[in-house]
């Protein structure tokens, strides 16, 4: 009888402070939720919330174990809530901070003057050493060179897409970081990716505790099965030792008159008695080199796989490209960015496969500080945000016929290609907007007119190109799949 007075008062303590976590009314509508679990159905793939959407309109909230979410999606509201200070900070989840042993750190996950400094620190740092500069063109076409080379290999051949595309991007900004670049079939490198690919398809097991901190008091062996916090731990140390290696490098050989890349600056930095200095530590430059290293060569090189995809799919869409190419730039040479104006279409066609792949369907998590008020709703402080661009990539109010892979839809009545478009934001949006925008730019453009140069991207016989994304949380990746490469005479 003891029990189950007992249990009955923890129940009903449990509702009573599930209903006034938040004691403000005008809430964001969603579904039914619980004490300790939340609701009963995930929101980590663009078809949940297409259909909470359907359901609930174009904001609504879910709660997944401790951790409430709003779910915007709609790109007026979302650019509204995203330059807002009071919705610029991310969540203090100390298991997001894993390789730092839960100290906030880099510039992704950080806030405040914290991250100001980390983020004024590395823009200034990336555009002095050419990060959206003519100068960093010859860089990134000695890597579309060596991809190209890397391609013939293939030639005729059914196969995956060459791994050879996450080096060749990623050599971009490691030169501009680490003043080091890889050979496109180096297995130390290639090892040390598809780890992180590992950690990045298990991200759930990382994160788990942050939605139901009740894991944290299970029997040890069953978290660590659970978790699978061994094979957590083992990726933690490799990233540990890859990027200390890196540093002490450059420690051992930094000269203070002659910088070379970000490592070296921030080190002399941090050995200046600023007051941009006090945030700096060898901590935070393990995982700002690591924050830069994930974002800066992921995410372009799947775009590029989406690409060749696509093209794959809409061979009419590829000879046009192949022949604007062929019109502006001679085959004996890369296109560069001086044909940029010559090449308006490959723009466009850039352009909508970022806007139909949307790699990146939601945005990370944007914690709320202070009360605000968003659509008629009120998203109280302690509320997780994120932006939905994949709903407002695909929202009718902004495209006509949105499902349909339509280059056109980025070109004015003259055909000149037209950037800045309503509903559009592949890169994100407000004070959070990705850093490195001007570099992936720049990098699909050198490699996708390299890449239709040269080559001629089709779907086996008898096969069709498959254009719905992987099954990842929060991301859009394109599925691994046969494609047939040839050499264009």
């Amino acid at each position: 009888m003891i029990v189950e007075v007992l249990l009955l008062v923890l129940l009903a303590l449990l509702v009573v402070y599930y209903f006034h976590q938040y004691p403000v009314k005008n809430l964001p509508p969603g579904p039914l939720s619980f004490p300790i679990i939340g609701n009963l159905r995930r929101v980590i793939v663009a078809e949940d919330v297409r259909k909470f959407r359907n359901k609930y309109g174009d904001i609504f909230r879910v709660r997944a174990g401790s951790v409430d979410m709003t779910f915007i999606c709609n790109f007026k509201l979302v650019k509204e809530v995203f330059s807002k200070t009071e919705c610029s900070d991310r969540p203090h989840w100390d298991d997001l901070h894993f390789l730092t042993d839960g100290r906030q750190s880099g510039v992704i996950l950080t806030n405040g003057e914290q991250w100001q400094n980390a983020r004024r620190f590395l823009l200034r740092n990336l555009r002095d050493l050419g990060m959206g500069k003519s100068f960093l063109e010859a860089t990134i076409q000695e890597e579309a060179q060596m991809l190209v080379n890397d391609f013939r290999r293939y030639d005729g051949k059914a196969g995956h897409l060459p791994r050879s595309i996450n080096i060749a991007v990623l050599n971009v900004i490691w030169q501009l970081v680490a003043s080091r670049r890889y050979e496109l079939d180096d297995k130390e490198i290639n090892s040390f990716i598809a780890l992180l690919k590992f950690l990045q398809e298990d991200a759930v097991s990382v994160v788990l505790p942050v939605f139901y901190p009740i894991l944290n008091y299970l029997p040890r062996f069953l978290t660590r099965k659970l978790l699978k916090l061994d094979l957590v731990g083992e990726i933690k140390q490799s990233i540990l030792r890859f990027m200390g290696d890196i540093i002490e490098s450059h420690k051992a050989k930094l000269d203070p008159n002659n910088p070379r890349d970000v490592i070296d600056e921030y080190l002399l930095e941090m050995n200046n008695k600023s007051e941009i200095a006090s945030f700096f530590s060898e901590v935070d430059l393990t995982r700002s080199i690591f924050d830069l290293f994930f974002a800066g060569f992921d995410t372009t090189s799947n775009t590029l796989r989406w690409m060749c995809l696509y093209m794959a799919a809409y061979p009419d869409v590829q000879k046009n490209v192949q022949k604007e190419i062929d019109d502006a730039v001679p085959r004996d040479r890369l296109p560069s960015q001086q044909e940029k104006s010559q090449l308006q279409y490959l723009e466009a066609v850039i352009h909508e496969v970022l806007r139909m792949s949307s790699l990146i369907p939601f945005s990370l998590f944007h914690y709320v500080t202070q009360d605000i008020q968003v659509g008629g709703y009120v998203l109280p402080k302690g509320m997780t945000v994120q932006g939905c661009s994949v709903i407002s990539h695909e929202d009718p109010n902004y495209w006509q016929n949105p499902h349909k892979f339509n280059p056109s839809r980025f070109l004015d009545d003259s055909g000149k290609f037209v950037s800045q478009k309503e509903g559009f934001f592949p890169f994100g949006t407000g004070r959070r907007q990705c850093l490195g925008e001007s570099l992936a730019r720049m990098e699909l453009f050198i490699f996708s007119a390299a890449l239709l140069q040269n080559f001629t991207f089709s779907p086996p016989a008898m096969t069709y190109i498959d254009l719905s994304p992987q099954t990842l949380p929060l991301s859009q990746f394109p599925k691994y799949q046969d494609i047939l490469i040839t050499i264009r005479k």
